[in-house]
């Protein structure tokens, strides 16, 4: 986490007394102080700085706190905002024999990244992307979604998390969300007709069939 900031100083060659707001996620590991708090006190951030922790998003969290720093951005005017995206799997480390519960295991380790936003329209030429549209869909009202990547104990009372076989079409249904609502936002018009076109065409053919 602190060399991901590091490299992002020495790329980007700003100092840490510039920095408005400052957003950490990491979903398995919240210690306290919080991982944002650490980097507060790390680098003598200034006292006025809005600093946010996220955690337990699992892997939304990261659009997440690139949409959260977009809003600040919104309202405070003249702003850099530093995005801190990383995981660390030391407190959510199963040691049983439950396979869906050992897959995580296997998944995640330590890592971290920065990525620095902001506002000022003297870094406009320096800056590498501009953000335009963040799209999110949450699907926590289904019960499907809400548990397939869930925090439990096993029978033996062994803490860990657990990936349910239904994740990878839980995510594909997040996904084809995301895109049927940043298509419109994108896409120029001759495409969106063309899409609707072969919708219609697929569902009449459907219905005859």
């Amino acid at each position: 986490m602190f060399g991901a900031l590091d490299n992002l100083s020495a790329n980007t060659k700003i100092k840490p007394k510039d920095i408005g707001v400052l957003v950490v996620n990491c979903s398995l590991f919240n210690p306290t102080p919080s991982l944002s708090a650490l980097i507060v006190n790390k680098y003598k951030l200034r006292g006025n700085i809005r600093s946010f922790n996220l955690g337990g998003m699992g892997c939304s969290a990261g659009v997440i706190a690139i949409d959260l720093d977009k809003d600040m951005l919104q309202v405070h005017r003249n702003t850099y905002a530093v995005v801190v995206s990383t995981e660390n799997i030391t407190q959510n480390w199963y040691f049983g024999n439950k396979k869906s519960m050992l897959i995580p295991n296997c998944l995640f380790r330590v890592g971290g990244s920065a990525v620095l936003l902001s506002n000022k329209g003297s870094v406009k030429r320096r800056a590498k992307y501009k953000l335009v549209h963040v799209v999110r869909t949450h699907k926590g009202a289904d019960d499907k979604a809400f548990r397939c990547v869930y925090q439990e104990q096993d029978d033996d009372g062994k803490t860990g998390v657990s990936l349910s076989k239904d994740l990878m079409a839980i995510a594909g249904g997040a996904l084809k969300t995301n895109i049927t609502t940043l298509g419109p936002l994108v896409l120029p018009i001759s495409e969106q007709l063309l899409f609707f076109a072969t919708l219609v065409v697929k569902k009449l053919l459907n219905a005859k069939l």
